[in-house]
Formats: structure tokens, sequence, C-alpha cells
């Protein structure tokens, strides 16, 4: 076993060494806060201060909880990890409710249930309340019900507090898709954290096990906690208080999705006497890029303030690329993608950055245009795609025979005559004779001998799996279960075939990497986007902010620094929202490793409409000895056309986003106008406020 306090610096070792009582750990970023997290945790192996057995930690995507298992392993070796429950808070509950199945409403066997089949439950239940798809969306009565759960807000009490059509909708809607999500044996992403909090809070027995097994508890990522996981969290800790909480309130991005950065901010409070750790010492990013950084956040007012600092004192300054439009700002920047290539960088040392989605299509374009091999982070997953899902809910039916979203799923896939009428007949008899929805398919009493028959591949594959589950590799299984039942024979007629069997070939080669089923089918489901970016293709990423985070590159372009982008325009005029807003582009900033371009654009298509834009009020925060303006393209082009001279001062007309020049700092974009003031932004000079009133 390694040294758990070598290598490391002054800070994380004073991190590593604090074992007893809550823990704070405010780490900012490319600071080392998994390197803490881990050789902490190995530091409690190491003193005999705990057993493996003892320890619990948690995060949010499988790809970090991936790496903290691997630090670990690297640190005391793989079999004292394995003893250890790393993984994600999904996962933990998942966990949870296997093993205290008896004490919850499912079965040890149950489905974890994703966002597409929880939007087909609520279609499911709209048709049978006559609810039209015209009056609200399944996807917006999902939302609304998540909130719900996320504030363990009951069907009852949700009716009562309704406000809209929609809401009404969604109150009628909610009682109904939890007796689907019951009667389908499956649990929702919402109810993977809410039914073992529920669990654990009303069975004292259960929770006092988990609190004298899990005597020390640590959760990455802190500032990203919804009040569910801090709950879950809190009902797990011992009267030792053993928590060790590592974040960064500076990354807290996630408020849509129901995290309170207060948790983070109000640990001290909630725990007197913790000891509170900052580490500052960033490992990533040049100094320009930290310094520009730092004074971004700097200007926000509920944090807990902290400035990043690096050894390494050089590096090139921050570029702000300002553009006429969206498309020279797409084209521009891959001009400068494909530059970083022929200058002997890789593409996949490349991100483009965007606060939405809806941003990519122009990048998408021009990298094509460019030749540019890219990968669009956000868009149709891989285990989204129809062969994909098709063939995970086979394998669910050998985990589970009562999954009915499986069954309707491979049913609607490969077997011809049967609709949802005589899916909903098999799911009665099975119920009212209780038996398997694959035992009902055999019977004489549901199905005809023509409809038995085109079961019977699918029912003899699942029960020859069912006999070598536990004995067979996965990927071997899993093969013999999609030639057996029939599936990768119905492939070969449909459009992309080709395609599609490499897919399947490709879900194969995965399995291959497991011992179990449920541990598959457990992981798929709670597949992220950024869990699937991990492969060695070398290609340029392109993704939002939110979807950046974790992640780090040597040249980062963050594009559309612009009033109602960057910030958004619907948080504006809401000062948290306002704050996060500035802390989503400290992210992005803080991604970048060697180089950072942020750019704006004067116009931008919307709606199909060229709009002036003005450049994010963010960028005039920007240090001036630390960033450069480059009027790029297009815009140096038209400053030509477009130059003012002599009338520099004379505003009327003149607005937000114009470009202008200056007898003393030349070309320039105006960012900011309050009364008599002009803010620009000037090539070579950085940000100048002037006072038109009082010039020449």
């Amino acid at each position: 076993m390694q040294n758990a306090l070598t290598s490391l610096n002054e800070k994380q070792r004073e991190a590593v060494a604090a074992l007893h009582g809550p823990v704070l750990v405010l780490a900012g970023a490319g600071s080392g806060k998994t390197r803490v997290l881990t050789h902490r945790l190995a530091h409690l192996i190491g003193t005999k201060t705990a057993t493996p057995q003892q320890l619990l930690a948690v995060t949010f995507t499988n790809k970090a909880a991936a790496e903290m298992r691997a630090r670990v392993s690297a640190l005391v070796g793989e079999a004292a990890a394995r003893q250890m429950a790393l993984g994600t808070f999904h996962g933990l509950g998942v966990r949870l409710l296997r093993a205290q199945h008896k004490y919850a409403p499912r079965s040890a066997n149950f489905t974890i249930v994703d966002t597409t089949d929880s939007e087909r439950l609520i279609r499911e239940a709209c048709t049978s309340l006559n609810i039209s798809p015209q009056q609200v969306t399944p996807r917006n009565i999902r939302s609304m019900i998540s909130k719900a759960k996320s504030t363990q807000t009951s069907p009852e009490a949700f009716a009562a507090e309704v406000q809209s059509p929609i809401a009404e909708a969604a109150a009628r809607v909610y009682p109904l898709y939890e007796q689907l999500l019951a009667q389908n044996d499956g649990y929702d992403f919402d109810d993977l954290i809410i039914a073992p909090l529920q669990l654990l809070a009303e069975h004292e027995a259960v929770r006092r096990r988990y609190q004298q097994q899990w005597r020390w508890l640590s959760v990455d990522e802190y500032q990203d906690t919804n009040p569910p996981q801090d709950a879950l969290l809190k009902l797990l800790l011992g009267p030792e208080q053993n928590l060790c909480a590592v974040g960064d309130d500076y990354q807290a991005i996630y408020s849509w999705r129901g995290a309170q950065v207060d948790h983070i901010l109000q640990f001290e409070t909630q725990f007197p006497g913790c000891t509170t750790i900052y580490l500052t010492q960033n490992y990533r990013s040049t100094s320009p890029i930290l310094e520009a950084a730092n004074q971004i956040i700097a200007v926000n007012e509920d944090q807990k303030h902290k400035e990043l600092w690096t050894d390494e004192k050089t590096g090139e300054a921050v570029q702000v690329l300002a553009v006429t439009s969206d498309r020279a700002e797409a084209s521009s920047v891959c001009t400068g993608v494909q530059d970083a290539i022929e200058a002997g960088g890789a593409a996949g040392e490349c991100a483009i950055l965007y606060r939405t989605n809806a941003q990519s299509r122009a990048f998408e374009e021009e990298l094509m245009l460019h030749n540019i091999p890219y990968q669009i982070v956000g868009g149709i997953r891989f285990y989204d795609r129809a062969e994909i899902k098709d063939a995970m809910a086979i394998l669910h039916l050998t985990v589970n025979p009562n999954s009915a979203l499986a069954l309707e799923r491979i049913t609607k896939a490969m077997i011809v005559g049967v609709g949802l009428k005589t899916i909903a007949r098999i799911k009665l008899y099975a119920r009212e004779h209780k038996m398997s929805l694959i035992e009902a398919l055999s019977d004489d009493a549901v199905l005809t001998s023509r409809l038995q028959a085109s079961y019977a591949p699918l029912t003899r594959a699942l029960a020859e799996a069912q006999s070598q589950l536990k004995d067979s590799p996965m990927g071997a299984t899993m093969e013999q279960l999609l030639k057996g039942s029939g599936y990768l024979a119905s492939l070969k007629d449909v459009e992309r075939s080709e395609e599609r069997l490499e897919n399947i070939a490709e879900l194969i080669n995965v399995a291959a990497g497991y011992t179990d089923a449920a541990s598959f089918i457990e992981d798929v489901a709670l597949m992220s986007d950024i869990d699937q970016t991990t492969d060695a293709k070398d290609r340029v990423l392109c993704m939002t902010l939110h979807a950046a985070k974790g992640l780090e590159f040597e040249q980062v372009w963050l594009v559309g620094c612009e009033e109602g982008l960057l910030p958004h325009r619907n948080s504006i005029d809401r000062p948290a929202e306002l704050e996060e807003e500035r802390r989503l582009l400290y992210v992005g900033m803080t991604r970048a490793k060697r180089q950072l371009t942020l750019s704006h654009a004067s116009t931008r298509t919307l709606h199909g409409e060229s709009l002036p834009q003005a450049p994010s009020r963010f960028l005039a925060d920007l240090p001036e000895s630390v960033t450069q303006t480059d009027l790029a393209g297009e815009a140096t082009a038209a400053a030509l056309d477009d130059t003012i001279t002599g009338g520099l001062w004379d505003l009327e007309g003149r607005d937000v986003g114009e470009i202008v020049s200056h007898p003393q700092f030349g070309p320039g974009v105006i960012i900011q106008i309050s009364g008599s003031l002009i803010t620009c932004v000037f090539e070579g000079h950085g940000v100048k406020t002037l006072d038109a009133s009082m010039a020449a």
C-alpha cells in the first residue's frame, strides 16, 4: 500500500489527514479534489482508522465513480477497493433498495425506468384519463412530477397545490403513473433517491445497520446535491458525524435540476466546529486563464471567497473574439480549431462550449466543412438508439420477467399481430394467476397457438439464458440471447441494418466487461452523456457548459458570450440565477488548460430572424492585463466599412455591439452604455470605460 500523504501539497495533506468528524474541503477547479478524496480514503485504511467495509463514497456520474475506484485501487490494492462502497448517488439508492427490498414497495429485481420509458408510462396514463397530448406533453408532465418527487410532494399534496391547467393535468396523471410504475415493478430515477430515503426514515433498525456499517462517509461535488440526496446522507451519518464533503460553490450550476448551493454554503452552520480546508493551488490552467476566471467569479456575493493560483506563471492571453454574426463565429472558431490541429495538436484536445444545445448546429456544419472529426455531446446517446434499447429490453426480461415495459418494447420490435390490448390481457392474466409475464406467454388461456409460436424463440432464449447467467461470460450470454430470440435476424431486413448490427456488436463488447446481467443493466440505465465521451477517438467535443463540468481540454472556445445567451435571458432579472450564470461561465473558463477563447457576435439568427446582440456583461469584468481582443474575419472587414470617426462619442442611434474606432485605442466593440459612460473592448488594450460627454 502506498503512503497516502506523499506527493501532496500542504493543504491537500491537511485535508487527507483530517479523519474524524465533519470535514469541509472547498476545492477550487483543478486543485486536485479527486486526489484528496481518494488519498483520504487510502489514509483511513493505511492508518487502520477504518476498514474498507466501513467506507462509503458517493459522486454523481459513472465516469467520476470509475475514476475514484481506479485511483483508490492504485493506492490500496484492488481487493481492498472492492470492499468499499464507491459509486453514484443513484447507484447507492439501487444498492439499498435491492438489499432491503422486503421493506420496499418493489421486488429485489426491480426495473430502473429511464426517461424514455417514464414518458411512455405517462403517455399511457394520459390516454387512460383522456388527456390530449395537445393539452400537455408527457415530457412536461414528467418534469412536473419529477420536481414534485424531488421536494417529496405526494400525489395528494401536489393535487392540493395546482394553480394551472397543466398542473391540474399532471396532478391527475401522477397517482396513475405511480400505479403503472408499481405494476411494472419499476422505479424511475427520482425514486432511486426518494424510496431509500423513505425506507431509512421509516425503519430505524435498517438505518442503524447502515450507520454502523458505513462509519465514514465521503461525498464528491457536494455543491450539486439536491435536498433528498443531502437528506439521504444525513440519515446514513452515524453519531461520530464522520462526513467529508468535497466541493466548490463556485461550480454550483445545477439549481434547475434541484441542486442547492446552500448545502455547501451552510455546512459550517450545520456542523459547528467542523474542519474547513481550502484548496486553491491549480494544476490545470495557465496563470492568465486563472486570473481571468478569478476576476469573473469575484463579482458574485453569495459564496465562499477563494482565489486560484498556479506555479506556472507563463501562458497566452485569454482571447476575446468579436465577430459580426453567428455564422462568422462558427467559421472563425473552426478555423482556429483547424489551425491548432495543423500545428500538431490533437482534435480531442479541443472543445467548443456553448450555453444552449441549439447553438451547436452552426458549429457542426462548419466542422464538417473543414473535415474536422467531432462529437456533439447531448445528441442521440448510444444507449438511446432503438436497437440498443430493444436488446437491453430482452436482457431485462432475464432479470425481471415481470417488466411489462420490456415486453411491450420487444413485442413491438419483433412480434407481428400483437397490440396493446393483447399486452394488457397478458399483464392482467399474469397478475390474477400470480405468474410472470414470460410464463403467461405460453399459456393457452392467454394467447392463441399461433401467437405462442411467435413468442417461442424469445421464451426459449430467455429460459436458456436464465440457466446460463451465473456460469457464462456476459458477452457470450448476450450474443446467444439476441441470436436465439431471433432479434439479430430481424435486423437484417430493416433500414440501416448494417449500422444497427454494428451497434449491437459494440453492445456485446461492452457486456463482455461484466460478470452479471443486473450490474450491466444498472450501469446502462444510470449512464450519462459524459460517461460516453471517454473513448479513444480523436475528435473535437462540442457540448453545453453544463455538460463540460468535470472535464478539461488543452484549448477551449467558449462561444456565444452575449446578453440573453450568457447570461441566459431567463436569468437576467433574478439575482440568484444571474450569479449562477456567472458561475457557469467560470466553469467553462476553468476547463481550459493552455488556451481560452471567448467569442461573441453582434448579430445572431434566432427564430429565423437576424437580431442584434450585445456582448455579455460578464466580459466587462475580464482583467485587461491578461486578455486580448481579436476583431476576427468578417468583423474586421465590417469594421473597415462601418468605422465611426470623428463622432465616436455621439451616441445617438448607437447601441451595444457596434464596432467603433478610437484615436488612441483603435478598433473596439461597445459592450455597455450607461448615461454618458461608454464601455468598449479594444483590440490589444482590453476593456476601457470612457465618458462620452468629455470626449472631443
